[in-house]
């Protein structure tokens, strides 16, 4: 009898490095919805605070209306203010993951895998959303100046709600959402190699 699961691991070896390069290449537009959504929330949070949000090929910058004391930056009459740089992509591997996965399902239509991988898009950009903000607002409060940190205590957030909050959009969300995302899409296929395990542990016996 072939193995679904074999199968799936085989797939999966060859697809994950096509799907992580695509990824990779397509960045610059995959982040797109990322920049759009996390400039909505954090203008939305705080107007005063936040000018907009920059982006060069898949980076970030975050435009503060804050205006460091010693006006490091200031060029003639210009103002300086404090931006601040986000990686993006460090929030967005699990799409590679999910799709590689999701080509690896044997036996899925065309039309399935692409609803999948959509979905799985989606669930991602609020991912990445979530760890760009939260990034933000852990930068200024804890890594910028003086002036970044007072700006945002004075928001009223609670300094370990933003400390927890980066932490799960860093190490817990990007790993697992994707995962489990795929899981609940194809719990048929799950079930699937369940029983199959147990099949073959019954006729060992």
């Amino acid at each position: 009898m072939k193995s679904p699961i074999r199968e799936l691991l085989v797939s999966s070896v060859l697809y994950l490095p096509l799907c992580f390069f695509l990824w990779f290449y397509s960045a610059t537009l995959l982040v797109l919805p990322v920049k759009w959504l996390a400039e909505f929330l954090l203008l939305l949070w705080q107007p005063d605070l936040f000018n907009g949000i920059t982006q060069s090929s898949f980076l970030f910058q975050v435009e503060t209306l804050i205006f460091p004391k010693d006006q490091m930056g200031a060029v003639g009459t210009q103002v300086a203010v404090l931006d601040v740089s986000v990686n993006p992509m460090k929030y967005g591997y699990g799409l590679a993951v999910f799709a590689g996965l999701v080509l690896s399902l044997p036996n899925a239509s065309t039309r399935n895998r692409i609803l999948q991988i959509l979905v799985g898009y989606v669930l991602v950009v609020l991912v990445q959303t979530s760890g760009v903000f939260w990034e933000t607002c852990k930068s200024l409060l804890f890594s910028g100046s003086e002036a970044a940190f007072t700006a945002i205590n004075d928001t009223g957030i609670s300094h370990n709600l933003v400390a927890v909050m980066y932490q799960m959009s860093y190490l817990i969300l990007p790993a697992i959402v994707p995962v489990v995302a795929w899981v609940l899409l194809n719990r048929r296929f799950v079930e699937q190699i369940t029983n199959y395990n147990a099949f073959i542990n019954q006729h060992k016996r």
